[in-house]
């Protein structure tokens, strides 16, 4: 029998294990449960409108309290910026946001139904849909 010890790193935010140093540092930077990549917009704020383009393929994010058209920390993960022209009226989604407004259940209700018709799935319950549609984004 052969047995190797060896050194192991582990995510301080959501307990993922590597091997590497470097791939566990870049794994903790663009972690979905890093603190400095929580947006408070997706915690169910009722002025996030989400758009699919159909020209990039993208899900595009805008404010409809303050009318800025936003992007995700996955857009910098990407390096989307590197290769493409920077949109001049695009900002990062903000990690605290003094016009956030929670929608209210019979709200989410709403959403997450007309989700699931889209998407031809037969979930039990919201919470069910909140916790797959938090996770997603």
């Amino acid at each position: 029998m052969k047995t190797e010890t060896r050194k192991v790193y582990q995510c301080d935010h959501c307990g993922k294990w590597m091997l590497s140093a470097g791939a566990m540092g870049y794994h903790e930077k663009w972690c979905k449960k890093n603190p400095k990549n929580r947006h408070k917009c997706f915690e169910l704020c009722r002025h996030l409108k989400r758009t699919l383009n159909m020209y990039t393929r993208g899900i595009e994010f805008e404010c409809l309290k303050t009318g800025a058209k936003m992007y995700s920390f996955q857009l910098e993960k990407r390096n989307y910026y590197a290769y493409r022209q920077n949109p001049q009226n695009m900002e990062r989604m903000p990690l605290e946001c003094n016009k956030f407004d929670e929608m209210t259940f019979e709200e989410q209700e709403k959403r997450f139904k007309r989700i699931s018709k889209k998407s031809h799935k037969s979930l039990a319950c919201v919470a069910e849909l909140r916790y797959k549609y938090n996770n997603y984004f």
